[in-house]
């Protein structure tokens, strides 16, 4: 066998084979796409809780406060205990825990939102420190305040000036651009954790709800192993009860709706349809190639070829083919997958995840993080392309074997 001649067979037979190259190339592409377009919306899904640095989050809905009178909590963030979250920490598969206080706070005559953050974290609301535009971040556990700019502007509030929450002063020591941040447990002012914890404790509004006592939150980020989130999840949900919300990224992907939710096993069913349809593509140019070139079988077997020479001849033909398949179907992958990332995704984020009171200006309004759709063609699902073009080409000629062995030059030639 020469490769010069199976390029010479590919070229002579240009239209049947370029048939066959473009047909198997367009289902190469589409099974690379789908994988590519499955994982691209998995990826996004996680991005809403990557960038708090965590794969997880927790929180406990309750009662809605009876009077909305200085510091409650939403109803949809009452009481994790502290023994709660040491029981979390402890769970297979967690990697870190982090914690967070969320309050509603009416003071007078003005609203905010109250945030308690461990600044020693990176988890959860302690990302906020990349969006930091003046001052510092929060630092240990005494009275300060970082408040977000559009607030800061709002009420002619700056570094070095105080801000007043139920008549207790806390200097603020940094402003943050909490827009550019992800849309989870997002406020107007920021204090350190055990700062806003002392405020839930003395708050009758909170202990009348939903009991607290010092140590204890209503936030929690867990940053986890991968392949543990979902068992994670349903464990975190028998501890914490039925009125518990985990949030990971399979909810966010359920949040995209079905039309955008590309399960592993639609993907796959896909796919297998792609493959069944490319291998009797390639079967069936591989049998008719068989049948148009018998007379060609016949004499070459005339001149001392062997049925493995046949054989290996229209093996290495099948394989060019199936090769040049994938490369081309990479190619339009590619190119599909270009286009596909250039489009935006919008993530619906749920209210009990960024809980703003309806009766302020937008609080009833649906929440969104918009994304680029992450489409990554990777070397190893190329790699996987070609190796199953390659496999088709293979399988099918291995099939295809009976047909040469059958043909016998003297039959062939007389009826010529």
């Amino acid at each position: 066998m020469r490769f010069s001649s199976v390029w010479r067979e590919i070229f002579l037979r240009r239209r049947r084979h370029l048939t066959a190259i473009f047909g198997l190339s367009i289902g190469v592409g589409l099974l690379v796409v789908l994988q590519v377009l499955s994982g691209a919306y998995k990826e996004a899904a996680r991005m809403p809780l990557r960038e708090i640095g965590a794969d997880i989050s927790i929180q406990r809905s309750g009662d809605v406060p009876q009077e909305l009178q200085g510091a409650v909590f939403p109803c949809s963030a009452v009481t994790i205990r502290h023994k709660e979250v040491e029981q979390i920490g402890k769970m297979s598969g967690v990697r870190a825990v982090g914690q967070a206080v969320l309050m509603w706070v009416f003071d007078k005559d003005q609203f905010t939102m109250l945030l308690g953050l461990d600044p020693s974290s990176p988890l959860g609301p302690g990302t906020l420190r990349n969006f930091v535009t003046k001052g510092r971040f929060l630092e240990g556990d005494g009275p300060q305040a970082l408040v977000d700019a559009t607030y800061a502007r709002d009420r002619q509030l700056d570094i070095g000036g105080v801000v007043t929450i139920l008549d207790k002063p806390y200097p603020i020591v940094g402003l943050v651009d909490a827009s550019r941040a992800s849309k989870i447990a997002v406020a107007n002012v920021y204090l350190p954790l055990r700062e806003a914890q002392a405020v839930a404790k003395a708050s009758p509004q909170v202990q009348g709800v939903s009991p607290f006592e010092a140590g204890d939150v209503n936030l929690v980020f867990v940053l986890a192993d991968q392949g543990a989130i979902p068992d994670l999840s349903k464990e975190l949900k028998q501890l914490l009860g039925d009125k518990a919300t985990v949030a990971s990224p399979d909810s966010f992907l359920r949040q995209l709706g079905n039309l955008f939710a590309l399960s592993d096993k639609f993907a796959a069913a896909t796919s297998l349809i792609v493959l069944v349809v490319a291998f009797l593509m390639v079967f069936k140019t591989i049998a008719g190639n068989i049948q148009e070139r018998a007379r060609e079988i016949g004499v070459l077997k005339c001149l001392g070829w062997t049925n493995g020479n046949v054989i290996g001849q229209l093996l290495a033909e099948s394989l060019a083919e199936c090769f040049l398949s994938g490369l081309l179907g990479l190619a339009l992958a590619w190119g599909v997958c270009f286009v596909l990332g250039l489009q935006q995704v919008k993530i619906p984020i749920p209210w009990e995840m960024s809980p703003t009171p309806h009766f302020l200006p937008g609080g009833g309004e649906p929440v969104f993080k918009t994304v680029a759709l992450p489409t990554h063609l990777s070397w190893s699902l190329a790699f996987a392309a070609v190796a199953l073009s390659l496999l088709v080409g293979g399988v099918t000629s291995i099939l295809c074997i009976g047909r040469i062995t059958r043909i016998k030059p003297s039959e062939v030639l007389r009826h010529e």
